[in-house]
């Protein structure tokens, strides 16, 4: 999936979401869930578009998941009413830097995450039904820094995850970088496939 900033841009401002632009670093960081229904793969993406110190615009994607991996989905007991998969929103102060299992990551920093609860344990997603605000514990993190990780698995119970750890890093210096301008608050805005057609 090609994507500039203008573009992403736009379809924020189509759907009514605020799009930050106001100085250097001043951070979009968004998930494009695909219209793949696999169950398990990492086919989405995990972005941040923003202005550098030059003024030149930058899009970054990176593959991950906006969903939770086939372990979670077959074990609803493991939550009450199933786990969560995060409805497309535009999330204020949805993350601060923190950590997540030992390393830096974006923790959860807000109550107003809203999500679907999938219970069936049919091993597919189930994109409808009630909204919960029960959630807790949904980070932005990635998977191994020690080997690679072709499959969700265990790595997502509803986080938004970055397969691969490098392009975690590249992610969480442009994070870092945005600290000393805005201080420890990201918005996270949750888009779908088709928003771009």
């Amino acid at each position: 999936m090609k994507l500039n900033y203008d573009l992403l841009k736009n379809v924020y401002t189509s759907k009514g979401y605020e799009f930050f632009d106001r100085g250097f670093y001043n951070l979009n960081l968004f998930g494009i869930r695909s219209n793949d229904l696999t169950v398990n793969e990492f086919n989405d993406f995990i972005g941040v578009a923003y202005k550098d110190e030059l003024g030149n615009e930058q899009v970054f994607m990176f593959k991950g998941t906006t969903k939770p991996g086939l372990h979670y989905l077959k074990n609803e007991k493991l939550r009450e009413h199933g786990t969560a998969i995060l409805i497309p929103n535009q999330y204020k102060s949805a993350w601060k830097l923190d950590f997540h299992k030992g390393y830096e990551a974006l923790r959860q920093n807000t109550t107003n995450f809203k999500v679907w609860r999938d219970g069936d344990s049919d091993g597919e997603f189930d994109y409808s039904g009630d909204v919960f605000t029960d959630v807790s514990g949904l980070n932005l993190h990635t998977t191994s820094f020690k080997n690679d990780i072709e499959r969700v698995g265990k790595y997502s119970a509803g986080c938004q995850v970055v397969q691969d750890d490098k392009e975690f890093l590249i992610l969480m210096s442009i994070i870092k970088k945005s600290l000393d301008f805005y201080g420890n608050s990201f918005t996270y805005t949750l888009l779908t496939e088709k928003d771009f057609n």
